[in-house]
């Protein structure tokens, strides 16, 4: 039991490794917007996606990788990032700047937002699991053998 001014213990492992793959997905998703040079048709899809997907595929990858015990908790939350971060993402660009030159940019904003939300996201996902602690999974203990002489009348 802790007492009331001890900080919890933090799983070094498992920060660094979040944080590494949060600032991976981070790297991978900004290489993939820079690669389209601001154009947007059909060529372009597929770094885009990428943009939206990497953050939170990475920051799955490095869960799983840190705690893999935890590849449920780890696939629900990486899911969420990547399904509801981009409607956060639209709505802070539609309260930043009009639709007309939001367009006009190629919704540069929005991906750029959407990489920063992820980035904040992923940080705060490491901070909670290494705060978290990890129970090692131990060895059953075994039932007491009775003794056959006992409990037998003589």
């Amino acid at each position: 039991m802790m007492s009331a001014n001890s900080a919890p213990r933090l799983d070094w492992r498992t920060a660094a490794l979040l944080l590494g793959a949060a600032l991976l997905g981070a790297a991978w998703a900004a290489y993939n917007l820079a690669s389209t040079d601001g154009a947007r048709g059909i060529e372009q899809m597929r770094p885009l996606i990428w943009v939206i997907f990497a953050g939170p595929f990475a920051l799955f990858i490095g869960w799983v990788i840190a705690r893999p015990r935890e590849v449920w908790l780890a696939a629900f939350t990486s899911f969420c990032l990547y399904f509801f971060m981009p409607f956060i993402a639209q709505r802070i660009e539609s309260l930043a700047m009009p639709m007309e030159q939001a367009r006009a940019t190629g919704h540069e904003l929005y991906f750029q937002v959407a990489i920063g939300l992820h980035l904040l996201a992923g940080i705060g996902v490491a901070i909670w699991r290494a705060r978290t602690p990890y129970a090692q999974l131990a060895a059953p203990t075994p039932a007491p053998n009775p003794d056959p002489a006992e409990g037998t009348a003589p």
